[in-house]
């Protein structure tokens, strides 16, 4: 026996066909944003571990060239108080810095810190679990 397809049947068939089509088009397309967006967080955390170890490095070269002045005072050699002043300082608005990379490879690997207690909490997380205040999410 033959089977003859109505042109009702392959109408249904050609829709279906298009559909799963379209169904798996869009599916790669998402798959393909999520892909983007992921190397795109990867590329901005190396950035941001590099601009780690880059504040870092100055801090301790920062820090040795004070401790040099403080021991050539120690010497008989009297420092310029100004001078290590103005390094400490400097020092300070490197830490500033340090930990604002710190908080913002935080928030790419997903951490959430409370506004109230400071406490890092995952990403899942609906309220702190240090405080139990909510968390903001903007």
């Amino acid at each position: 026996m033959e089977f003859i397809w109505e042109k009702k049947s392959w109408n249904r068939l050609l829709r279906r066909t298009k559909d799963a089509a379209l169904d798996v088009s869009e599916a790669a397309r998402t798959g393909a944003e999520l892909a983007g967006q992921r190397a795109g967080d990867a590329l901005a955390c190396a950035k941001l571990n590099q601009a780690v170890r880059d504040v870092q490095e100055e801090i301790d070269l920062q820090m040795k060239a004070v401790g040099e002045l403080i021991y050539a005072t120690h010497q008989g050699t009297p420092s310029d108080s100004s001078a290590v002043q103005e390094i400490l300082e400097y020092i300070d608005s490197l830490y500033e810095e340090l930990e604002g990379h710190q908080q913002q490879r935080k928030l790419l690997l997903g951490l959430l810190l409370c506004e109230a207690c400071g406490a890092e909490n995952g990403g899942g997380n609906v309220y702190c679990h240090n405080c139990g205040q909510p968390l903001g999410r903007g």
